[in-house]
């Protein structure tokens, strides 16, 4: 357990309330001990501690850090300071006490903790290389991290030389909206699913020319995947015998048609005019080249 300090003089006069101040500072910021002081600081814990003591005028570098270590602002205790350092009859500040030399130890021969009576046990002592023994060493460990070093980067080098770069394949979610445009303001969902085709065509599921996916129909809402677009039928969501089809603001007609996949890999054409408005025009996707 720490030594305590000794209690100051209570008419010890200004130098003496200087440092009760500083008691009363780290007793605020939990009393830590001087050596979690110093490590906070760098300053020596005997300095610290004596910058308290009131028994001369610390320097304002040792109060600056006793202030700092308790975490409050040392501007302050500059005044302060200054006032007491031109105040008559104050000693100019000390240097710092050096700290305490730490107690010799004593060779192992005399401790006797290492003795023993077999000699063979004991390691040959190993004489301290010469400097120019250690020098040719660090040379020769210098040249081989460098060889070393330039044979990582050739391998490095080469093992990670850029190949060609990769494209990555660009898709769209698209919307199914399979619906038809009726009279001057209806749009209602089709009586008949729509689906993917083999070919870019429309009325192909017949058994005479199928090119109908199987498994592929798809009612409004249904979401499906695109990666490009080709031109094909042209193909129109209304019946255009209609008189009033002209007026539908629904009214679609294109021979866009996309080309998209199921989660299971089954592909096929689909015409815009069967998905929603804001995903029709190709969706900035490419051209299908096959």
């Amino acid at each position: 357990m720490p030594r305590p300090q000794r209690e100051l003089d209570p008419a010890g006069g200004p130098l003496v309330e200087f440092a009760r101040d500083l008691r009363a500072l780290r007793e605020r910021a939990g009393s830590p001990k001087f050596t979690t002081m110093a490590r906070r600081t760098g300053r020596s814990k005997t300095a610290l501690a004596d910058a308290s003591a009131g028994r001369h005028l610390p320097r304002w570098e040792t109060v600056e850090d006793y202030v700092r270590a308790c975490d409050a602002d040392p501007d302050p205790w500059r005044a302060r300071w200054d006032a007491l350092r031109t105040m008559p009859g104050t000693p100019p500040p000390e240097e710092e006490p050096p700290e305490p030399a730490p107690a010799a130890v004593a060779p192992p021969d005399e401790r006797g903790d290492l003795l023993t009576s077999d000699v063979s046990r004991v390691p040959p002592l190993t004489p301290e290389p010469t400097r120019p023994a250690v020098r040719k060493r660090l040379l020769l460990v210098a040249a081989t991290v460098a060889v070393v070093g330039l044979a990582l980067g050739f391998l490095l080098g080469r093992v990670t030389e850029p190949g060609p770069p990769v494209v990555p394949q660009t898709v769209e979610a698209i919307e199914v909206q399979n619906k038809v445009a009726l009279g001057a303001d209806r749009l209602v969902e089709d009586r008949t699913p729509a689906y993917l085709s083999t070919e870019a065509l429309a009325y192909c599921a017949s058994p005479s020319r199928s090119c109908k996916v199987p498994g592929t129909e798809m009612w409004s809402g249904a979401a499906i995947v695109a990666n490009c677009w080709t031109t094909g039928q042209m193909m129109w969501n209304v019946d255009l015998a209609d008189p009033d089809q002209g007026r539908n603001p629904d009214r679609a007609q294109s021979d866009l048609w996309y080309r998209a996949s199921f989660p299971d890999g089954r592909t096929g054409y689909l015409s815009e005019v069967y998905v929603v408005r804001g995903d029709r025009g190709g969706r900035g996707l490419p051209r299908c080249t096959t």
